[in-house]
């Protein structure tokens, strides 16, 4: 019994680091468990890190010169080049006039011009270089910036061949009150097959936003959610292969329609962007377009998904980006959005919201670089910027999820408005740059300056330069009418400004990222759209983005 005494007092004297335990860890086990700890805290301190990083002064000078000097070579370059190369043809014009007088005294019979001439003939090369050159170096320093104009600014145009948007069947429209019918139903079904449903308040919800929301009475469902009118159709749930059905429809379509319209075959595409943010089935939609056109073995194609209703600028830029590091290429464009199974079942009026503005839509797009096609070539893309905001009501505007039930959908947040507000401030920060004319650019310094100083009375805003003095059309995404009235605010837009996105709406709802092309759509078929006209495409999506596009009208 000593022995255990002994062991007992040992145990109870010695610290508490120090006690042996019969459940003692190996340490092994100890070495993974401290190895974990210290990936968390390293985790933690590099988040704490990077939301603390304040830059240095120098850093933030290097990135105002980098944007600087993107603004002078995307905005002016080819304005120096126009200037440098006129003034180059005005010195050289000049100094053929000052040196015609021995070719005009030989002409008229003048012997002493004639014997300097005949003596210039037997000049050497070299020395004939030399004296050409003596001539005409005052030159070099107007031709040196006309060449490097060319140089920054040569490789950079991307061009629009043309497009293609989905026109849904006549089975596919339907009017508000087939809406509310088809819900109703759908909840009827549902609760008889035992699964969560909305119930009749939720419907009465449903309704009053749809008759506020701006949209009209032939806006498109897709067939799985149609057939919900019919009562004898209702046994059948809505499943993966309704989606494929609705997805392979409007892509074949747009397709289809766009290679009649442009006479470029499959065969000779090169890039192939696909974006559909809810939607990604393997194999995906590029694999299904591959598969239905007999696109080229060597086709690179991109699938994007959970971009939201920006997606459309999101996938050109991408586009754009490999035509430039690919010349004499031709992508296409695909977007769209298929809501077969995107029917909200639950009671968040936040998660309702998406039964009421969302319907089908689709539209293709052809870029390409490649000299042959230019000429057929309707717009040419002047500027893409495109801006993505980190903040905590920015990410969580538009948000995927499920609500206590289980039942899953987009949450809009409240703040949704406010949140494209801000993002769209700071696209338009960037933008403004690039487009404005130098008067407009002149009006905002003037007014940042004065209200630095304290010249000017308290609560007086800044100056909102007028883009209407760079864009002669607006297609901004028509996204709800709350959305509408507020950008026509904040950009002092005209009701006329306002047009397509408001036809858009009414005539087809929100069809996420395809929206921007129905408005051009709807510009070109209804407005006066002339040659060297700017369009601005302006897109808000999840996360929060906004996405800006200028084009220039060419034909």
């Amino acid at each position: 019994m000593a022995p255990m005494a002994q062991l007992r007092n040992r145990r109870a004297t010695s610290p508490p680091g120090e006690r042996s335990s019969p459940l003692k860890r190996p340490p092994h086990v100890d070495a993974a468990a401290d190895s974990e700890q210290t990936v968390a805290a390293a985790k933690q301190s590099s988040t704490e890190q990077a939301l603390s990083y304040n830059p240095s002064a120098y850093r933030v000078r290097l990135t105002s010169w980098k944007d600087f000097m993107a603004v002078l070579r995307a905005c002016y370059m080819e304005t120096v080049f126009k200037l440098s190369g006129l003034l180059l043809l005005a010195q050289v014009v000049n100094a053929v006039w000052k040196h015609r007088s021995p070719a005009v005294a030989v002409a008229a019979g003048n012997a002493t011009a004639r014997e300097a001439l005949s003596q210039l003939t037997h000049v050497p090369v070299a020395d004939a270089c030399l004296l050409v050159y003596g001539e005409l170096q005052w030159i070099a320093p107007v031709f040196v910036v006309m060449v490097g104009a060319l140089l920054l600014r040569r490789g950079r145009s991307v061009y629009l061949i043309d497009f293609a948007t989905f026109e849904p069947p006549e089975s596919w429209k339907v009017t508000h009150e087939e809406l509310v019918t088809i819900l109703r139903n759908v909840a009827t079904h549902r609760r008889a097959s035992g699964l969560s449903a909305f119930d009749e308040a939720d419907i009465e919800f449903q309704a009053k936003v749809l008759r506020a929301s701006g949209t009209g009475q032939t806006t498109a469902w897709p067939p799985a959610i149609v057939r919900y009118l019919e009562t004898a159709e209702q046994k059948k749930h809505i499943s993966k292969e309704d989606s494929r059905e609705e997805a392979e429809t409007i892509l074949c379509q747009c397709l289809e329609t766009l290679f009649e319209r442009t006479g470029v075959q499959p065969k000779e595409v090169d890039f192939l962007v696909i974006n559909c943010s809810m939607f990604s089935p393997t194999p995906s939609l590029c694999a299904l377009a591959c598969h239905k056109f007999r696109f080229r073995s060597s086709l690179k194609t991109y699938n994007l998904s959970g971009q939201g209703c920006s997606a459309s600028l999101l996938s050109v830029d991408l586009a754009a980006e490999l035509l430039r590091a690919n010349p004499n290429s031709t992508a296409v464009v695909v977007s769209t959005e298929i809501i077969s199974e995107c029917l909200y079942h639950g009671h968040e009026k936040g998660m309702l919201l998406q039964n009421t503005l969302f319907r089908c839509g689709g539209a293709a797009v052809m870029l390409t670089n490649a000299a042959s096609r230019i000429g057929r070539a309707r717009y040419r893309l002047r500027h893409l910027v495109r801006t993505q905001c980190s903040d905590e009501d920015s990410y969580r505007a538009v948000y995927e999820q499920e609500d206590g039930a289980g039942n899953g959908g987009v949450a809009l947040s409240k703040e949704i408005v406010k949140v494209a507000g801000n993002a769209m401030k700071v696209n338009l920060t960037q933008l403004g740059p690039l487009i404005l004319p130098l008067s407009e650019q002149l009006k905002v310094v003037w007014s940042i300056g004065m209200k630095k100083l304290g010249l000017v009375r308290k609560g007086v805003p800044k100056y909102v330069p007028s883009f209407k003095s760079a864009i002669h059309f607006f297609c901004i995404h028509s996204g709800g009418r709350a959305v509408l009235d507020g950008i026509e605010k904040s950009l002092s837009l005209h009701p006329r400004d306002m047009q397509p996105s408001r036809a858009v709406l009414e005539l087809r709802g929100n069809t996420s990222s395809s929206s921007i092309w129905y408005e051009l759509r709807h510009v070109e078929e209804h407005m006066k759209l002339r040659r060297g006209h700017k369009i601005l495409q302006l897109a808000f999506g999840s996360g929060f983005k906004c996405n800006s596009a200028v084009w220039t009208r060419l034909r």
